[in-house]
């Protein structure tokens, strides 16, 4: 190994932690001062110079459309891998963990919504991918525990050993990740291997949210290295789900839920995924699987109250809330769709690709239209 110095001077003398980027590093640029090295450092692999993106970088990625030609795309069984020789977003230059932020309005509401879901389903017993009605009649054991991890993280987070906190969330996402021998045996549950899946996949989706956004370096570089595994079990479930006749042709409005169920949570995993690598090198992992992940036509179901639902099972749920779409298609539907109120989840949907202003003007445009009838 080689003893030559190889930070830059203004670094070196300053005793700050240079990034090494050649001709001008990170400090230098921003502090405007004379970067010179006393042995210029090798230039990077092509691959690396996506990690130094800036901001206006950053900012573009979250502007551009899901536009492709459908069908000349198939998605990747494998997700792309994640680089994590690039630090400088999470550290400071003093060395403290750098919380995640976003640069504009759209990527900060995107943040906010991502990481309010652990506290959200403490409180409530549900989230966005967890309906109300999923585990009504029997839950998981993965589920009773994430509720469980959740409420003391985040409802009592004052008081929370933090420490002992997530060695519980280590432990649970070792197990969670190791493939179950006897998911009905060991868990002492009679609910079906999908659902059991589904379950697991879903506590997974919430302890990496914790890791990701409230965890410290060590936690966030694991969730990160974890992150290929959590996206192809999300893809096995849905192609397993979508092997299923109850799923593919719902009867009921359970089957519908957990149908609904398994879309959503295989989307929020690239969401989740797919924001951090944006937020960490200007590129987001997964984007071409993100955009034919499938999502049920009729969205608006998923708020339909269940003693409701139940009377008019037979007739209402073999229409079209059988019919799913693509992401990329539901994007294309909503920009020529008429101006209206948008559900929580279809804003999730739109702002990272088109912004919250436009997502913001839809509504205000929506709500005029409903004054003027």
């Amino acid at each position: 190994m080689s003893l030559r110095r190889r930070s830059c001077n203004a670094c070196f003398k300053g005793r700050r932690k240079c990034d090494l980027c050649y001709p001008v590093c990170e400090n230098c640029m921003r502090t405007k001062k004379n970067c010179q090295y006393a042995y210029p450092p090798r230039p990077r692999a092509r691959t690396n110079e996506l990690l130094t993106a800036s901001d206006e970088i950053l900012d573009a990625v979250l502007q551009l459309p899901l536009s492709f030609t459908p069908g000349t795309c198939t998605p990747d069984i494998t997700p792309e891998s994640i680089s994590f020789s690039a630090t400088s977003r999470l550290v400071g230059t003093l060395g403290e963990v750098q919380p995640i932020q976003g640069s504009t309005r759209s990527w900060q509401w995107v943040m906010d919504e991502l990481k309010c879901y652990p506290g959200e389903f403490a409180q409530r017993g549900e989230t966005i991918f967890i309906h109300r009605d999923l585990y009504r009649d029997e839950m998981p054991q993965p589920i009773r525990t994430a509720f469980g991890v959740c409420s003391s993280f985040c409802l009592r987070s004052e008081t929370t050993n933090r420490e002992m906190a997530f060695r519980v969330i280590d432990a649970e996402v070792s197990e969670l990740l190791q493939p179950p021998t006897d998911p009905s045996s060991s868990s002492g549950c009679t609910l079906s291997p999908l659902r059991t899946e589904l379950a697991r996949l879903q506590a997974l989706l919430l302890y990496q949210t914790i890791r990701l956004f409230h965890g410290n370096l060590p936690q966030r570089i694991t969730a990160e290295q974890q992150g290929s595994m959590l996206m192809t079990t999300a893809l096995k479930i849905i192609v397993r789900a979508q092997s299923e006749p109850e799923l593919q042709r719902p009867n009921t409005r359970h089957a519908w839920v957990l149908g609904e169920c398994i879309r959503r949570t295989a989307l929020l995993v690239y969401f989740l995924y797919g924001v951090n690598s944006v937020y960490r090198e200007g590129i987001c992992v997964g984007l071409h699987t993100l955009r034919q992940l499938p999502l049920s036509v009729e969205i608006s179901s998923w708020g339909v109250d269940g003693e409701c639902a139940v009377q008019g099972d037979q007739e209402h749920w073999r229409g079209e809330n059988a019919e799913t779409l693509s992401y990329e298609a539901f994007l294309a539907r909503w920009l020529v769709s008429m101006p209206r109120r948008l559900s929580r989840f279809e804003k999730l949907l739109i702002v990272p690709c088109q912004g919250l202003e436009a997502a913001e003007a839809f509504e205000d445009l929506g709500g005029l239209v409903a004054e003027s009838i």
